[in-house]
């Protein structure tokens, strides 16, 4: 067979002109067949220079046929790789047939390409005639490799970076390919792997939860957070979370694989399960937490709350977490909570408010929060929320406000008590000092309270109290202060006094509101008051003063007649001292025998004769000398003293009258007096009894008297004692009748033995007097009484006296109390016959 070069060069059998025909006919031929051709085409002699080329070719160069045809290839371009392809050129005649080989060429536009070159000998009579070659572009081809070895290497140094372990999986969960970097993360050696299944593999609990993964990625493409343990080789279990995508195809008849991402989060879930243990702790202790807790972010988002805030609020956990203030709350109060967390985290550390929160909107019903919240901080340092504690403190707060209440308070009128009172009245004096103003206090007493106690009882008494304060609050300005000290005393601050006659303005007010009845027990009862007042600056700058000098102002007003009010002076002060001094030596007048019985004599008018005594206390002060019984015997009325001095007198009169009865001759009735404070002691029958027998003294020689106000006193009570006193033997009297409030029908009621009439209507000269006492004497006859005159003092009198009927006196004109050794004389006097007024004088 001819090679192509021996076809082109075959000599003719025609005839010439045949022959030329058939040259051109070749020529045209060939020129036709490369011209259609998509490759550059050239041919060559065997010397380099070109004999022909295609369309393809001419382009590739940027040359014409004509500036080709006969040029080498260092003539068209010197910067061609000539020597090369003249090397080439010279190898392919040399080696025969075809050869291949790869080179660059610069186009025409500059352009670099990479390109093979298929060369094949043309053969001639002499051997090779040149060489025909065909150029193949492969610049895209070669870029293609270098991007896809780029893409290798990326996607092998992505892999090897990862410590992931990267699975290719068929939807049956078969193993096709293991990458990773960490083969000991492997439950298996990779070649143990490969070709092997999930199931086969992995635990049945685990394996399901990655075919899982697996069915899902395969219908949605992808599948996400799964997580199962694994345990490798070693013994040890960790954990890997599981990313699995569809792997694409631009086949869509090849087979569905699937890859999958196994990152090893052994470490997280270690933590989250710490974290998750911390948390249940957290909530336990939470739970049991009787206070409110709850945490926010920093858009207000709720995070978590406790039982107790479920309780108060009445929304489950569910409903609370991941939502704000203003959608479970009202406007006003989520604004609030806002403004409160914004504070907290101003602040940065603890902040302590008080809230109130309405628990009931149906009822009103409310609680007091002491709440505290503080920023939560994140590893940085960063607010990232705030947290919030709330103890409910309702009930505290209630307890509080009653301790406050029993601490400053009365707990029966609500009045400031004595303790608040101090605090203002140093507030207020401290103010009048700043601004250079007059203030008052001003002490108030209920007269006659002890009476309406007595005998309405103490319930009555404690409303007679309320509605006083009621009346003193409304007496005076809205911001002076009422107080009550205890008891029946109240008191009054009067802050900004302009002038002192504001001061009394403001008493006369109160002593008129006190005119109107009180209303208790359903009775109306009329009570007055007495008021002391004392000024600042006027009277003393310091607090104690002040109340002490309104103190002895009230007393004033008392000893006044009650029903007045009265400003402080310094004799008021002196009375006062001299008051507390006799107190003082009063308690220990006893044990140190100071105190002595006297004893006045009482006669008969119509003979004169002696026929008993009245026991009169007597105290024989070392400094003071003898103080008279109006001094001191108020003082032991009012401190209970009288209880411990009456059982002395009752001791040392039965011992006197023992004595002056030992001769069994005429009686001699002692009279003694017993006030109503020893009546209400207990034990008073008992004591009376013990110091008869002690001294050998009988009843029937003595004589108990009473005043009037006793009979109004416990009725019931009085009358069950004086009636065993009557059955022991004692006489009773009535001291000081017709000076007291009662009606005239107790005198039936009670066994009363003797009337005594009272000095004041024997020494007065008016004739209205006279007839009360004519009155008196006809009443006690029709009742079978006696009667004593009392402050018999001329002999005008006693005339008087026994002409309407009066049978026994006693008074100065007789005899004033003497001691009992004096007694004692004048009763043996007496008694030898002579008369008691003769013997007395």
């Amino acid at each position: 067979m001819m090679t192509v070069s021996q076809s082109l060069r075959q000599p003719a059998l025609r005839t010439e002109g045949h022959d030329q025909d058939a040259a051109v006919d070749r020529e045209a031929l060939l020129g036709a067949l490369l011209g259609t051709f998509p490759l550059p085409v050239f041919y060559k002699n065997r010397h380099g220079r070109y004999l022909g080329c295609n369309k393809a070719f001419e382009s590739l160069l940027g040359h014409a046929r004509n500036g080709i045809i006969g040029k080498t290839d260092a003539d068209l371009d010197p910067h061609h790789h000539t020597e090369w392809h003249l090397t080439q050129d010279d190898v392919c005649p040399e080696s025969g047939g075809a050869q291949h080989c790869e080179t660059k060429i610069t186009t025409a536009g500059g352009a670099v390409r990479d390109v093979v070159v298929n060369k094949v000998v043309l053969s001639g009579a002499n051997g090779a005639a040149g060489v025909i070659g065909a150029i193949v572009d492969i610049t895209e081809h070669k870029q293609a490799g270098r991007d896809l070895k780029k893409a290798l290497e990326f996607a092998e140094g992505i892999i090897t970076a990862i410590p992931d372990v990267l699975f290719e999986v068929d939807e049956d969960g078969r193993y096709l390919q293991v990458w990773t970097r960490n083969p000991e993360l492997l439950a298996q050696q990779k070649e143990m792997l490969l070709g092997r299944t999930v199931n086969d593999v992995l635990a049945p609990d685990q394996a399901a939860i990655a075919m899982e993964a697996l069915r899902e990625a395969a219908k949605e493409g992808v599948a996400y957070g799964r997580c199962i343990s694994i345990a490798l080789p070693n013994g040890e279990r960790r954990w890997f979370e599981l990313s699995v995508a569809r792997r694409p195809s631009a086949d869509p008849a090849a087979a569905t694989t699937l890859l999958a991402f196994s990152r090893d989060i052994t470490e997280r879930k270690q933590a989250e399960d710490a974290i998750n243990l911390v948390r249940m702790q957290l909530l336990s202790v939470l739970r049991t937490m009787p206070d409110m807790v709850w945490v926010k972010d920093m858009d207000g988002v709720y995070l978590l709350c406790n039982h107790a805030f479920e309780r108060l609020t009445g929304l489950a956990e569910a409903d609370v977490v991941g939502k704000t203030d203003f959608e479970l709350f009202d406007v006003e109060r989520a604004r609030f909570f806002r403004e409160s967390d914004k504070a907290a985290v101003e602040a940065g550390e603890c902040i302590l408010s008080d809230e109130e929160w309405v628990i009931s909107q149906e009822n009103g019903q409310s609680v007091l929060l002491e709440t505290r919240k503080v920023p939560v901080m994140d590893a940085g340092g960063g607010v990232v929320g705030v947290l919030g504690v709330a103890r409910d403190v309702t009930e505290l707060n209630v307890s509080r406000q009653k301790i406050h209440q029993m601490a400053f308070y009365d707990p029966l009128t609500s009045l400031p008590n004595r303790s608040l009172f101090n605090d203002r009245l140093r507030q207020m004096i401290t103010s009048a000092v700043s601004r250079g103003q007059r203030a008052g206090v001003a002490l108030i007493d209920i007269d006659h309270f002890k009476v309406v106690n007595d005998t309405m009882g103490h319930p009555v008494g404690d409303e007679l109290l309320c509605q006083a304060a009621a009346r003193l609050k409304a007496s005076v300005r809205d911001y002076d202060t009422v107080a009550r000290l205890g008891g029946d005393e109240f008191a009054i601050l009067l802050p900004e006094i302009r002038q002192g006659d504001d001061l009394g303005r403001i008493a006369g007010t109160i002593l008129e509101r006190f005119k109107e009845g009180f209303l208790l027990d359903g009775k109306e009862v009329f009570i007055s008051c007495s008021v002391g007042i004392a000024l600042y600056p006027d009277d003393s700058a310091d607090v104690n003063d002040l109340v002490k000098y309104a103190d002895s102002a009230m007393y004033l007003a008392k000893r006044s007649g009650r029903n007045s009010f009265r400003f402080y002076s310094k004799d008021l002060t002196a009375s006062a001292e001299e008051r507390m001094r006799l107190e003082s030596d009063l308690r220990r007048a006893i044990e140190r025998g100071e105190l002595e019985l006297h004893y006045q004599p009482k006669v008969l008018l119509d003979s004169g004769a002696m026929i008993g005594s009245e026991a009169l206390l007597r105290w024989r002060h070392p400094d003071m000398g003898m103080v008279p019984p109006f001094r001191f015997i108020p003082i032991a009325e009012d401190t209970g003293l009288i209880v411990e001095l009456g059982r002395w007198v009752l001791r040392e009169a039965c011992e006197t009258a023992a004595e002056l009865n030992a001769d069994g001759r005429i009686p001699h009735k002692v009279a003694i007096n017993l006030s109503v404070k020893q009546f209400q002691s207990a034990g008073l029958i008992k004591s009376i009894a013990e110091i008869l027998e002690e001294t050998g003294c009988r009843a029937e020689w003595v004589e108990i008297e009473i005043t009037e106000s006793l009979l109004l006193d416990q009725k019931d009570e009085t009358l069950h004692m004086l009636s065993e006193l009557r059955s022991m033997g004692f006489s009773i009297a009535i001291d000081d009748f017709g000076t007291g409030y009662s009606a005239l029908n107790y005198l039936a009621r009670f066994p009363i033995d003797t009337l005594k009439i009272d000095r004041s209507f024997i020494n007065s000269a008016d004739k209205r007097n006279e007839e009360l006492v004519k009155a008196i004497l006809s009443i006690a006859r029709c009742l079978g009484q006696s009667v004593v005159a009392e402050g018999v003092e001329t002999a005008e009198q006693a005339a008087f006296l026994a002409a309407n009927g009066c049978g026994t006196a006693q008074g100065f004109l007789y005899s004033k109390a003497v001691p009992k050794a004096d007694i004692m004389a004048l009763w043996l006097g007496s008694s030898m016959g002579e008369s008691a007024a003769s013997t007395m004088r």
